[in-house]
């Protein structure tokens, strides 16, 4: 068991009426959750995951936490790219001091009860956040509704385009988007264009200066 009393951030996400997808479908989505908990972990070799009984998941961040929103964000259209059967309620935490261990599930701190307990707080909601500083909360509370209006209103194009560029830190142009999705320059334009992109991507940068700011406190 590793203790830390440098904060950490925490995602813990489960899948939208698991129930009613058919053994094809729940493999298809469980492959998909595994796929993104890989390139997180490219990203970073100290994040760490778990997924329990089949249709919850849960990703620990310890030293690019400023990153997690990126990270909810990829998890959510990336489950939602596959078609409308599939979405998912993504739950994220800010917090200091815990004690990591090495199965994520046993994992104990501030960060995974806030995660956890506002997970079960969504409805309706799909996407929230939570942490252990008021300033954050007050940023980010109203803006992370907006975010999750427009997650949800997204197409499975729409969500494969976003995730494309998501998971390219946007460094791609729209050309070679399309090259990439083996689409048209056109339907890659429009796409991207829907998908909110241009704010999402501003929404980011934004979270990620702010948490830098809180880490450096």
């Amino acid at each position: 068991m590793q203790h830390t009393d440098s904060s950490i951030a925490v995602i813990t996400g489960d899948l939208v009426n698991s129930t009613k997808l058919t053994t094809h479908q729940f493999e298809e989505v469980l492959g998909r959750i595994k796929t993104v908990q890989a390139w997180v972990t490219a990203k970073n070799v100290s994040n760490a995951h778990s997924i329990e009984r089949g249709d919850e998941f849960q990703t620990v961040i310890q030293q690019d936490i400023e990153n997690v929103l990126r990270y909810a964000i990829v998890y959510r259209v990336a489950i939602k790219s596959l078609g409308k059967p599939f979405d998912s309620r993504i739950s994220i935490a800010i917090a200091a001091h815990a004690d990591i261990r090495s199965s994520v599930s046993e994992s104990m701190g501030t960060a995974f009860i806030l995660s956890g307990r506002a997970l079960k707080t969504l409805k309706n909601d799909r996407i929230i956040f939570t942490s252990d500083s008021l300033s954050l909360n007050e940023q980010f509370e109203l803006l992370l509704k907006y975010l999750d209006k427009q997650l949800s209103e997204l197409t499975s194009r729409q969500c494969e385009v976003l995730l494309t560029m998501l998971q390219s830190d946007g460094d791609l142009t729209v050309s070679e988007l399309a090259t990439k999705l083996d689409i048209a320059t056109a339907t890659a334009s429009k796409s991207l264009k829907a998908s909110g992109w241009k704010l999402i991507d501003e929404l980011i940068i934004r979270f990620n200066n702010h948490v830098r700011e809180y880490k450096n406190a």
